[in-house]
């Protein structure tokens, strides 16, 4: 089942975002997810699956002078949950919240070594139109 995700999610979120590479605490995805839940411009979804978060997916709006669009922010599945059809539907749980919020075009980063994540964007249309660099300046 896709449903937005809650304050009682944290923990789960927090240990499934280890797969993506992230440490995060349970007490750092709840403070973030308190901020994220109460943006109307954002959305976290997850799939739950007899009371088990097997995947999350977090989208919101990116807002710049020259352009407007849904950028999807992450998304995890559980390993074990993977190619069983999680990510199509947190996909689209992503897709139909980006045009009932009158945007038209999703995007999404994804890093070199994620070769599969790759295949399984293009396999949803999602077109590979640039490769650029990150810069990360710590202030």
């Amino acid at each position: 089942m896709i449903r937005l995700a809650t304050l009682d999610d944290a923990q789960d979120i927090a240990q499934l975002t280890l797969q993506l590479g992230y440490n995060i605490s349970q007490e750092t995805a709840r403070k973030r997810l308190t901020h994220l839940l109460s943006a109307t411009d954002h959305a976290l979804y997850v799939f739950e699956n007899k009371d088990l978060l097997s995947g999350w997916a977090h989208i919101y709006i990116k807002r710049l002078i020259e352009l407007e669009y849904a950028e999807i922010g992450g998304i995890v599945v559980k390993k074990n949950n993977r190619r069983s059809g999680v990510g199509l539907k947190l996909m689209q749980a992503c897709e139909e919240w980006a045009k009932a919020s009158k945007i038209d075009e999703v995007r999404l980063r994804s890093g070199e070594q994620r070769a599969e994540a790759h295949t399984f964007y293009l396999n949803l249309g999602y077109e590979h139109v640039r490769n650029q660099k990150v810069f990360i300046k710590k202030v």
